[in-house]
């Protein structure tokens, strides 16, 4: 005998991909908001105007919006958003925008893709390399910008620069305000959702820095936490020697090694 299924309803439309929310970069560039209620399937039950905590006024008696969860979570995105760290010209850009230009780049855009949709059932993170200026830190914070907007979850983008290693180096000077709190630094960047480590590799100047740089990525591989990395320079030749070879061999366990080489994008448009 066969049953009726039914099918339980999506509660938004297609329009907004089910999720309630547009998302829009070419806002941000003009100064209005990236991230909106749907204008199709939430806007037009709005009875609260949008204006926070989202009620409203119903025959004398204060009624929750229908609009309120969405506007919520749109909020809790933007607080998990501008903590995020992103470099301003790399702020609100999603999957769609990135070019391949060549057969590296499609095939970083498919792994790019594959764990903006399957998030957070992914095994391993992504270490992106290849010369300056094929895209790899524009993709890299793409697929940050991706996770915070789609799923709310709580990300960092991180460059190991000079002032990275003097922020840490800080905390042993009695003379600083981060004085005594190397702990508390490397604990954020520990538990942290998801984190992206841009320029990795490059700045091994001194085994202090060596350690720092080791310290950083075990710390990562002991909470299974899901990290981005992005070179300039091929890991398996650059850091096979650094450390003994045990930072290669951590990130070979938490990520796919995809090759990103190609012409520098940033020398075309200038």
């Amino acid at each position: 005998m066969e049953k009726n299924i039914v099918k339980a309803k999506k509660p938004y439309c297609p329009y907004c991909d089910h999720r309630g929310i547009v998302r829009d970069s070419g806002a941000y560039m003009t100064g209005e908001e990236p991230i909106v209620v749907c204008p199709k399937c939430v806007a037009p039950g709005c009875k609260c105007g949008g204006k926070s905590p989202y009620f409203y006024v119903d025959n004398g008696t204060v009624k929750e919006c229908p609009c309120r969860s969405i506007r919520i979570k749109i909020d809790t995105i933007g607080v998990l958003y501008g903590k995020s760290g992103i470099d301003k010209k790399y702020r609100w850009r999603f999957i769609n925008e990135f070019n391949s230009v060549n057969k590296h780049a499609e095939n970083a855009k498919k792994h790019a893709y594959d764990i903006i949709t399957n998030f957070p059932d992914i095994d391993r993170g992504l270490f992106l390399w290849g010369n300056p200026g094929t895209g790899k830190t524009l993709l890299s914070t793409i697929i940050l910008t991706e996770l915070i907007t789609r799923y709310g979850v709580e990300g960092r983008f991180l460059k190991i620069s000079r002032s990275f290693f003097d922020r840490i180096r800080a905390t042993f000077s009695e003379n600083s305000e981060h004085y005594g709190l190397a702990s508390e630094i490397e604990r954020e960047i520990a538990d942290i959702d998801i984190l992206v480590i841009d320029d990795f590799g490059v700045q091994r100047n001194t085994q202090w820095e060596q350690e720092t740089l080791y310290n950083l990525v075990d710390s990562r591989y002991e909470a299974e936490k899901f990290t981005i990395f992005t070179s300039n320079l091929d890991p398996d030749k650059t850091l096979r020697d650094l450390f003994e070879g045990r930072i290669l061999s951590r990130i070979k366990e938490m990520c796919r090694i995809v090759e990103l080489t190609g012409p520098d994008q940033r020398a075309k448009s200038e």
